[in-house]
């Protein structure tokens, strides 16, 4: 019996060759597939994730213009000068990457760069103005109002949101 005419176990390695070549397939179109939603996934989670955050701030920043209001009314009373602070604590990452905060007079912008998202967040008027040093980044924020002299308007005071 010669071994080039024996072709007894031909078809089971074709078979196994082939079955291999499909299941390589199919995890590479899987793999491709699953990129797409991991990747659109992140941008939601991080999205999300800027929006409670904007929407924290801004109900911070309607905390402390009404602790400010009352500051400025007892300071009118008693003639007193004070100061208040909220310190408002927040992550320094979302979804693992950094973001900014921007606070313009009546909106919070928060940017990440890896996805690329924006978010806007408006918060309430306030009776007194709110000011930034600009952008800044995520993380601990500190809002401070300084009583104007006693007998000014309120909205001579300055709602300072830094870092």
């Amino acid at each position: 019996m010669s071994l080039r005419r024996d072709r007894r176990a031909v078809s089971v390695t074709v078979g196994y060759v082939l079955m291999l070549a499909v299941a390589a397939l199919l995890m590479g179109t899987l793999l491709t597939a699953g990129s797409g939603l991991i990747e659109g996934r992140s941008e939601q989670v991080v999205d999300d994730q800027l929006t409670v955050i904007g929407t924290q701030v801004a109900s911070n920043i309607h905390e402390a213009d009404r602790l400010a209001q009352v500051a400025h009314a007892d300071a009118n009373t008693t003639s007193a000068t004070g100061a208040i602070s909220l310190d408002v604590r927040l992550p320094q990452q979302v979804a693992g990457t950094r973001y900014r905060i921007e606070i313009t007079s009546d909106t919070i912008i928060l940017r990440s760069s890896n996805p690329d998202v924006r978010v806007n967040v408006t918060y309430p008027e306030t009776a007194i103005p709110v000011s930034t040093t600009g952008q800044f980044n995520g993380g601990d924020v500190r809002i401070v109002y300084e009583t104007p002299p006693a007998g000014s308007p309120v909205s001579t005071g300055r709602l300072e949101v830094e870092q």
